[in-house]
């Protein structure tokens, strides 16, 4: 004869280990998402960044020219004559840089606008870096009516000077 119990299913299991297997492969896809995801905001923030970094060093390195170029555009005579008195920079009066990433010691092209009562024009000019300064090469003035205006650029003149007093090696 049988015992009892011989012929009888097996004891259900309770079905409790595959759902904290489901959790945990849940929590697993959730956390590498969430690492990935920082991951990949610290790679794009470090990389921008490093071009605003870039950016603004050449900013501030050609902005002597830039101010030069300026002010030799608002106190030119021809440029005076077609626009008016007085002359102003236009817009965020700001010049800005053509090119982008490091300086190009070769040569940097910069724009701005400027108005007048009588018009506005924009402003190109370029710069190339010779014995270790910036000195401007072109400035070419195009007013809203068409007309193509070049502004003289002294001889010898790279902007303003920057003299540092060193201590003596000797004391």
């Amino acid at each position: 004869m049988s015992t009892p119990g011989e012929f009888s299913s097996p004891p259900q299991k309770s079905g409790g280990s595959s759902v904290l297997v489901i959790i945990l492969v849940v929590l697993g896809v959730m956390f590498l998402g969430c690492a990935g995801l920082c991951g990949g905001c610290y790679y794009l923030g470090r990389n921008a960044a490093q071009q605003i970094g870039t950016e603004l060093g050449a900013a501030v390195e050609l902005m002597p020219s830039m101010m030069q170029a300026q002010g030799l555009v608002l106190n030119d005579p021809q440029v005076v004559q077609k626009l008016g008195e007085p002359i102003s920079p236009a817009g965020a009066g700001n010049p800005i840089r053509q090119g982008s990433g490091e300086v190009k010691p070769g040569g940097e092209t910069f724009t701005f606008s400027v108005q007048g009562p009588n018009g506005t024009a924009e402003v190109t000019a370029s710069a190339m870096k010779d014995l270790g300064a910036w000195k401007l090469t072109v400035i070419t003035v195009n007013c809203s009516d068409g007309t193509t205006i070049n502004v003289p650029i002294p001889e010898g003149d790279s902007g303003p000077e920057m003299q540092f007093d060193l201590p003596d090696e000797n004391p």
